[in-house]
């Protein structure tokens, strides 16, 4: 639901067109990666929590770039194939044995910025055995 890092800048190497504005050669942009990932026009209901939207079948006519939780392009997280790997790992581990469940929503969490992005509280989890 969150990138890791909300925000990221890149120089421009050649001019931009982007509707009526122009963005030169050499300016800084800021690209809001967390700001894409909750937008309404891409994502329906983008702030619930729905796996199946990356299933093919409803990611085929989105544009690759709708959801970069580790970046893109030639800047890509080096790390990410590992980082995805370890994650199914541990939650397959956990999800085949436990029900989870947040005690708070995930809209009443608090969240700050630093270099990523990360809630400003402890977030409490239940954990119920499956039976």
């Amino acid at each position: 639901m969150s990138p890791s890092v909300p925000i990221i800048t890149r120089k421009l190497a050649e001019d931009v067109k982007i509707a009526d504005y122009m963005l030169p050669k050499d300016a800084t942009v800021i690209l809001g990666i967390s700001l894409t990932h909750t937008n309404p026009e891409i994502w329906s209901d983008p702030k619930k929590f729905d796996p199946d939207r990356f299933l093919p079948d409803n990611s085929k006519h989105r544009n690759p770039y709708a959801y970069v939780p580790f970046n893109a392009g030639p800047r890509n997280c080096i790390g990410q194939k590992f980082a995805l790997l370890e994650e199914k790992a541990v939650l397959t581990a956990i999800l085949r044995k436990w029900r989870v469940k947040s005690v708070k929503a995930m809209d009443t969490v608090q969240y700050g910025l630093t270099i990523t992005y990360r809630p400003c509280e402890e977030i409490f989890i239940h954990f119920t055995p499956k039976k």
